[in-house]
């Protein structure tokens, strides 16, 4: 079965990240599908450590080539939305990186990798690995529950953020933090308002943005503004209050149409037709900024 209705059994439980851990992670989660086949389109994604217990997936990163899916992938950080085909039954359970997460988990920057995904084994030490391929023999025998395997990636992760070799610069940690809540401001904020919020040049701070997120403010911008348009969009009765923010982000609805297509594959209407791009566009998934989103 293909298509939407092969999505329609789709199921994304997400799990909160440990407290020591949020800087890190996004969130934990474990992805169930019953059907033989899925086909939707994987919007613009944080990087994620996905462990297949069951099937298999791959993703067809525009201009970047296939994507295909191993035991242990690390999806890294996409910069725009990718058509995604899986095949099943689906058991996937990962967690979702942070942009500092991902820097030092696995030593990558962000512009130079993305939209690509590649094997756990070619950035993770083989030491560290063994604990979390031991518990995938486990969660594929049934002797630990979906849970505690979420868990036991996270254990991985939390070892391997704290290597020696995997150190971050506390100055960097500075800058992500000033751009968080430069981001979480409004749904527009002025990119003068990031600059006064730093004590760097804009072109160091530029240089800093395109190392952990892909590419310069303006454009960081331009794609979260949109993944939280359909964040809200995708749910079928936002708050009145949400939405009207969002329209007054954009010029008219045909740049809010465009940069939401552009970054989910999806219009703001295909999207509530979309089970896939739903669970995905779940707040809950997405950390502080899903937090965030749900308190304005």
């Amino acid at each position: 079965m293909n298509g939407t209705d092969a999505a329609n059994s789709l199921q994304i439980d997400y799990v909160a990240a440990s407290a020591d851990m949020r800087d890190f992670v996004h969130s934990l989660f474990v992805l169930r599908s019953g059907e033989s086949a899925a086909r939707s389109i994987m919007p613009a994604y944080s990087a994620q450590l996905s462990c297949f217990v069951e099937g298999s997936g791959r993703i067809d990163y525009p201009g970047r080539g296939m994507g295909q899916s191993h035991d242990l992938t690390l999806n890294a950080p996409m910069l725009q939305a990718a058509p995604l085909a899986l095949e099943g039954p689906i058991l996937n359970i990962g967690a979702s990186f942070t942009p500092l997460g991902w820097s030092i988990f696995s030593g990558l920057q962000a512009d130079t990798v993305h939209d690509t995904a590649f094997a756990a084994e070619e950035v993770v030490p083989p030491q560290e690995l063994a604990p979390l391929e031991t518990a995938l023999r486990q969660c594929r025998e049934g002797t630990i529950t979906h849970q505690e395997y979420a868990r036991a990636v996270e254990d991985m992760i939390r070892r391997v953020c704290r290597l020696p070799t995997r150190r971050s610069r506390a100055d960097h940690r500075a800058v992500l933090r000033a751009i968080e809540d430069w981001l979480e401001s409004a749904f527009n904020p002025p990119i003068a308002e990031l600059y006064d919020r730093v004590n760097l040049s804009s072109r160091q701070v530029q240089r800093l943005c395109r190392r952990y997120y892909g590419v310069p403010p303006a454009q960081l911008l331009k794609r979260y503004r949109a993944i939280r348009a359909a964040m809200i969009l995708a749910q079928k009765d936002p708050p009145a209050h949400l939405r009207d923010e969002i329209l007054a982000a954009y010029f008219d609805q045909a740049h809010l149409i465009r940069d939401v297509r552009r970054y989910t594959g999806f219009t703001p209407k295909a999207l509530l037709k979309e089970p896939i791009a739903q669970e995905m566009l779940d707040p809950s998934g997405h950390g502080r900024t899903g937090e965030r989103l749900r308190k304005r």
